[in-house]
């Protein structure tokens, strides 16, 4: 899989930073935590301006964080419209030559791995299904 989003959008390499494991575009998130905090917040506080009008006033702070709530789920919605993946990924069909080959890189047996789908009927249907068998266990002829 290849990541293109660097030279596709011209940026530098600085401008991305990493964030719970993923990498982001830094002004792209200032943007949205801003807004989100914006509409989340603006949500909370309308809701104490206006609930007391026809709430009960225990459910004043209840009413009031959940349009906190619903004003971060329109920020989610409007962030998602922003601010779209900038990743391009390829994928190719793997091969077993390439399977045996991360096998090595990660120091792992190979041969254990496939006893142990061989032994997990489960296990080896499910590959079947997802159409990676073939990559643990090639034909004669591959």
């Amino acid at each position: 899989m290849v990541n293109k989003s660097n030279r596709d959008r011209g940026q530098q390499a600085g401008e991305f930073v990493e964030v719970l494991g993923d990498t982001v575009y830094g002004k792209d998130l200032i943007f949205s935590i801003i807004g989100s905090a914006f509409l989340g917040l603006g949500g909370f506080l309308l809701g104490k301006q206006i609930f007391p009008i026809f709430a009960a006033e225990n459910m004043i702070n209840s009413y009031s964080l959940l349009t906190g709530i619903a004003g971060l789920v329109i920020a989610l919605i409007i962030n998602s419209f922003l601010f779209k993946p900038k990743r391009k990924l390829i994928e190719e069909k793997g091969t077993a030559g390439q399977v045996k080959e991360i096998f090595d890189d990660y120091q792992l047996d190979l041969d254990q791995e496939r006893k142990a789908i061989r032994d997990n009927p489960a296990i080896m249907k499910e590959m079947k299904e997802q159409g990676i068998y073939e990559m643990f266990f090639p034909r004669k002829g591959d």
